[in-house]
This record gives structure tokens, C-alpha cells and sequence, in this order.
């Protein structure tokens, strides 16, 4: 039984690309599991567009469950897809940067080879309660997994987990637009980057006493963020997939999508499911 964090050390993976113009990039990807009405279950893997966008190959690293049901570090498998940027599950709206790969492909090659991955998948219970916004304080503390600058552990195939706060409230648009900033320096890699409240022990709610117990809330999905050009223009970008020399002067902050974009794919994957 995993503690949260242990949890979040097996939430996500690193996504690692080769384009088609022979460079490679790479990004960070995060379990999610979908359950419908019948109660049939789907986990998928959620990143961003850009990080697939225009990948020939993409390779993903899993560690494998021993025998005792706990992750076995020394057990490493790299899963090679061809074609990579065509399996991916576009975000039904051009405008917001998510897609998805759907697990069952990834699964059937670790069968082949007689291993079992070790993930740890976020569920729609570590969605926010957006019928009840008031329990949450315009400004949270947060904590972002992923592979910044392609950086992780990796001889035991971990990520890096990071801290920061949000910067504007998750569950008002920013902009007209349904994301928010978050204060945390965001680095090529960490596109993809899930970014949750969580607290063990206890935590707090807006306007009310300390709360005994344990909590983990997805507020949103990094994909881009602030900086000054050379001539002093502020500006938003995808945050990178490679490393890059970088001339703009970036101000540590960044815009993540809010989570509920992720249930925009919920008729996709009903429908992809009525025809199986």
C-alpha cells in the first residue's frame, strides 16, 4: 500500500520521442483511470499535444512488480512505439493542449515479455469537488511530478517531485481561458507535469479548522508559460520538449490546464469502447 507520495512516485513516466526531423524531445506523461457507467474500467496515459506532436517513435520506461507486489527497481522494461503520434486520443478541442494513449497497447507488451508494470493511476475521487469550490483557498500549495530538463532518477525510474503554490485560484479561467498559473519554475521536460494538492496528516480548508487525515486533489496539467522577450515583450509558450539554449528571460511561472478538461474525453472513449 503505497503513501501518497509513494503513490506519486509512481504516477507518472517519462515520454521520450524521436521526430521526425531526427531530433528527440521529451516530456512527462501521468496514469489516469477512467471508469463508465457500467462500471468497465480504462487507464489511459495524459500528457500534453506538443509533446507527441510530429514523433515518429516514442519509448516508454516502466518498472516491473516483483513477486512480493512491490515495485522492483532493478527491473526496467522500455516499451518502443512506432507511428507514435498517430496512437495518441486528441483533446476534442484543438485549443486545449492534451491527448491520451490508452494503456492496454503498453500492457500486452510487458504480457509478452511476463511482466507486470508497476503505475499507480489517478482516479476521478482525486478530481476537485467543483460543487463545492468554497472548500478551497484561492491560493494552495502544490506539488508538480515530472522530468524537468529530462531529469529523474534513473537507474530506478523515478520522477522528480517539485513544490510551488498556485498563482491565481485553479477553479476561476484565466483569461477566458480554462486553466490557471501555478508559481514554480517550469523547465523543458515538464510538459505533461500533473500538479495536485496533496497533504498527509492533515490539511486545510478554506475558512474552516484543520482537517485530520489524508488528501491528493489533480488541480491541472502544465503546458506552457511566461517569459520576456529580448525586447522586453512578455509572452506565453509551450514549454519545451528539448533542452534549449534559452534567450527570454523566464519568470517562474506557469500556465497548467484545469483537470476537468480530462472528462472532455469521456464520449470518445465510450464511443471507441461501444465498437470493441
Amino acid at each position: 500500500m503505497f503513501s501518497l507520495f509513494e503513490f506519486l512516485q509512481h504516477a507518472t513516466l517519462k515520454i521520450e520521442c524521436v521526430l521526425n526531423n531526427g531530433n528527440t524531445a521529451s516530456g512527462t506523461g501521468f496514469f489516469y483511470q477512467f471508469v463508465f457507467d457500467d462500471e468497465a474500467a480504462s487507464t489511459v496515459i495524459i500528457t500534453n499535444k506538443h509533446v507527441v506532436e510530429d514523433a515518429h517513435t516514442g519509448l516508454f520506461k516502466l518498472t516491473a512488480l516483483g513477486g512480493d507486489g512491490k515495485p522492483n527497481y532493478k527491473d526496467q522494461t522500455t516499451v518502443t512505439i512506432n507511428d507514435f503520434e498517430s496512437g495518441w486520443i486528441m483533446h476534442p478541442d484543438e485549443n486545449i493542449d492534451l491527448c491520451l494513449f490508452p494503456m492496454s497497447r503498453i500492457l500486452s507488451e510487458m504480457e509478452k515479455q511476463g511482466k507486470e508494470p508497476c503505475f499507480a493511476p489517478i482516479r476521478a475521487k482525486e478530481m476537485p469537488d467543483y460543487t463545492n469550490l468554497g472548500i478551497y483557498k484561492p491560493t494552495e500549495e502544490i506539488h508538480m511530478v515530472g522530468y524537468p530538463n529530462g531529469l529523474g532518477d534513473e537507474q530506478n525510474n523515478l520522477p522528480l517531485i517539485r513544490k510551488g503554490i498556485t498563482a491565481t485560484p485553479f477553479y476561476i479561467d484565466h483569461n477566458g481561458e480554462t486553466e490557471f498559473l501555478i508559481d514554480c519554475a517550469c523547465f523543458p521536460g515538464s510538459s505533461g507535469s500533473p500538479v495536485l494538492i496533496v497533504n498527509e496528516g492533515s490539511y486545510s480548508l478554506h475558512k474552516q479548522p484543520l482537517q485530520a487525515g489524508n488528501r491528493m486533489v489533480l488541480l491541472g496539467i502544465l503546458h506552457a508559460g511566461p517569459d520576456y522577450d529580448a525586447q522586453g515583450e512578455l509572452q506565453k509558450y509551450k514549454v519545451p520538449t528539448n533542452n534549449v539554449v534559452l534567450t527570454n528571460i523566464p519568470m517562474n511561472l506557469g500556465y497548467c490546464i484545469q483537470s476537468k478538461r480530462i472528462l472532455d474525453f469521456i464520449p470518445i472513449l465510450e464511443e471507441l469502447k461501444a465498437r470493441e
